[in-house]
């Protein structure tokens, strides 16, 4: 059993270890407040893209590319094909027979061989419908379909699948201070495709997006500019660290944000002194 000195001195390692936990937290809170820009602070600003520090780490920049890597996708469109009305919004009866009367056999090849490609993706299943008429297909949004599709067919934009690309960052190989479209740091890299993304599991599907991923295994050049993005507490959404690294491309005269500018074709550029 401890005796009543080493409880004491148990208590008193502990009470100094906690403030001087506390004492690193308010630093850090105290840190983080300095470094916020005053609109957040006042509230005159749900979010702020701020200036990047010229002492930032070569190590933030290349985690904040390897996070906008890791969120690229590859975007393909449908084609445009002939639909009936469906039994849900998730159904698509389409009618091949009605397109190759009226635009012409090409037309519905083309069509039916680039729905077939999203079938051997795992985003669509297929099933015949001859009830309907010969060449009548109905296709049907998978799991990974409704997660990868944006836009309708019944409606507003087009539709589109766009799936993870699964590029990954090699190294950041150069960072220049500046004004640039979105931010004011860019960043040099260089990426690789080391396998075709899991979802592309057919020669059909290799074909159709080898010029996004490009040589499997080679090393590419790519650039992307990056601020500092700011919010308010009520503004910050779920999973985005305050103050972290972010292309934000912003048109003022539309006063939205349009995206960012990843580069995936850009010229190489090697480390220089100072970079």
């Amino acid at each position: 059993m401890p005796s009543v000195r080493a409880i004491h001195v148990l208590a008193a390692c502990a009470l100094a270890t906690a403030t001087s936990a506390c004492a690193v937290t308010s630093q850090q809170r105290m840190a983080e407040f300095d470094r916020t820009p005053r609109e957040i602070r006042t509230g005159a600003a749900s979010s702020v893209v701020a200036p990047v520090e010229r002492d930032v780490s070569r190590e933030e920049v290349a985690a904040a590319v390897r996070t906008i890597l890791d969120q690229s996708q590859i975007c393909m469109p449908w084609p445009g094909v002939w639909l009936n009305e469906a039994a849900s919004r998730a159904t698509y009866v389409v009618r091949a027979d009605l397109m190759a009367r009226d635009w012409g056999e090409n037309v519905a090849q083309q069509g039916e061989q680039r729905m077939d490609q999203f079938v051997d993706m795992g985003f669509l299943s297929k099933r015949e419908r001859p009830d309907i008429g010969q060449r009548v297909h109905e296709y049907t949004l998978t799991s990974l379909g409704r997660q990868y599709l944006q836009g309708s067919p019944y409606g507003g934009d087009r539709p589109v699948f766009c799936a993870p690309s699964q590029r990954q960052l090699l190294e950041v190989t150069r960072i220049e201070f500046g004004q640039f479209p979105c931010g004011t740091v860019r960043a040099y890299f260089t990426y690789s495709s080391q396998d075709w993304p899991v979802w592309a599991r057919t020669d059909a599907a290799r074909t159709r997006i080898e010029g996004d991923v490009g040589s499997i295994g080679a090393v590419e050049n790519g650039s992307v500019s990056l601020g500092r993005q700011w919010y308010s507490q009520a503004a910050l959404p779920n999973g985005v660290i305050n103050g972290s690294l972010q292309s934000i491309c912003y048109n003022a005269q539309a006063q939205r944000v349009t995206g960012d500018d990843l580069d995936l074709h850009a010229q190489s550029a090697v480390s220089v002194s100072g970079s």
